[in-house]
């Protein structure tokens, strides 16, 4: 089959490494760590497992990481190479395991990716993944499948960059009738952002802020107003097409991120934050949002979250970081905040029983709730993996938020 595969030995990972830093387009071919080509179909590793032909896979931001060697060594013992990159997806089940039972040839799904206790199949779970926490698995390393965190991380399992991978019985939800393909690939990233909403939950009329308005910001800000239609939002955007889309979400406020430090008055308006000159650099802040998901990488974000976000509140991370360099982290305890990261998805205790995160990012894209589909702003075939890898890289010219690869015949 064709598929998008990534290994890391070293002579070729220093050698990627150093033509990336040259152009782009090095990062993918022959002699670089991710390659297109042909690769063998994986097996299913039990007969609870499912194969699934992959209509659309989602291009993530941590797919753009592991292409160009930006991701953190630190994840590296939750992946096995080589591995086919992808793990948003749809697709339709062309095979059964002899012990699947609910799960029929033809269906349309779209697949939790999460290697957790239920897919490794481990017994007893582990004590995360029975109280419903399943992104804090303490087994993504063991079980029946090699290590990883994810499909599209681990080997022997394909992913959603490739024309066929596998699925545990338990990974599989059946797409609605009536979503269309495109809604459907949006299930894996919106369900991150539900989770991360459900876990730190605002209370009606809190003032709540997103900073980053790509896809995960974007999505962010649709889970809460989707699920406390009552918060009021803040959106910190780098470019205006991203603010158009904060805007068509319901962002009470946007606020351009350009021009320097300007845009930290405009967020303590919003905020009612009480901005007090320092004897040098940044202003510290007094009062200011309840609550911010910072759904971007870097040390600036996590900055401006400290210094706009009240004394007590919380700070939510999302964005793929891993150094911070140059964070004052003096609000973190002047202020007493609390600063959580949010990974993936679990199940949540709400309307009188635990709900998957996965599952109910599927029931707010139906009834209409979570109107997403516009983020998928480009699609393109598997053969076309260098357009859509530039046009994933480049937000600004591109216009970009969501790319995905379409591998329908």
């Amino acid at each position: 089959m064709k598929a998008i595969s990534f290994a890391a030995p070293i002579p070729t990972y220093l050698a990627t490494l150093a033509a990336g830093r040259l152009a782009d387009r090095f990062y993918v071919g022959a002699h670089a760590c991710t390659r297109y080509g042909d690769v063998g179909e994986p097996a299913l590793p039990s007969g609870r497992w499912v194969r699934v032909r992959t209509r659309l896979g989602g291009i993530c931001g941590s797919d753009l990481n592991v292409v160009t060697l930006r991701a953190s060594p630190s994840t590296s013992p939750f992946s096995s190479f080589p591995f086919v990159l992808g793990h948003e997806n749809v697709g339709d089940v062309v095979e059964v395991g002899h012990d699947v039972r609910g799960i029929a040839v033809g269906a349309r799904v779209a697949v939790n990716p999460l290697l957790c206790c239920e897919p490794r199949e481990i017994a007893p779970v582990c004590a995360a993944c029975a109280a419903g926490e399943h992104s804090r698995c303490a087994h993504f390393t063991d079980g029946i499948v090699a290590p990883g965190m994810l499909l599209g991380t681990t080997r022997g399992v394909g992913g959603s960059w490739g024309e066929v991978f596998v699925a545990h019985e338990s990974q599989v939800v059946a797409v609605p009738e009536g979503m269309s393909d495109e809604e459907a690939v949006l299930i894996e990233p919106f369900a991150c952002s539900v989770h991360a909403v459900r876990s730190n939950l605002p209370a009606a009329g809190d003032r709540v802020l997103v900073i980053g308005a790509g896809s995960i910001g974007l999505l962010t800000l649709a889970a809460l107003r989707a699920l406390v239609p009552d918060s009021r939002v803040t959106v910190l955007a780098r470019h205006s097409f991203q603010g158009a889309h904060a805007e068509r979400l319901g962002a009470e406020r946007v606020v351009s991120a350009g021009g320097g430090g300007a845009y930290l008055g405009p967020l303590a308006d919003a905020a009612g934050t009480r901005l007090l000159k320092a004897i040098i650099g940044k202003p510290a802040g007094v009062g200011g949002f309840d609550g911010t998901f910072v759904c971007v990488g870097g040390g600036r974000a996590m900055d401006d979250a400290m210094r706009v976000t009240r004394a007590g509140g919380t700070i939510v991370l999302l964005g793929n970081s891993s150094t911070m360099n140059g964070v004052d982290w003096t609000p973190l305890w002047l202020k007493e905040l609390t600063v959580r990261g949010s990974v993936c998805y679990g199940a949540h205790a709400h309307a009188g029983s635990p709900h998957s995160a996965f599952e109910e990012a599927a029931g707010l894209i139906a009834s209409g709730r979570a109107p997403i589909r516009p983020l998928l702003t480009h699609t393109f075939r598997l053969s076309e993996y260098r357009k859509a890898l530039d046009t994933a890289l480049a937000k600004a010219a591109c216009e970009t938020i969501k790319v995905a690869l379409s591998l329908s015949a």
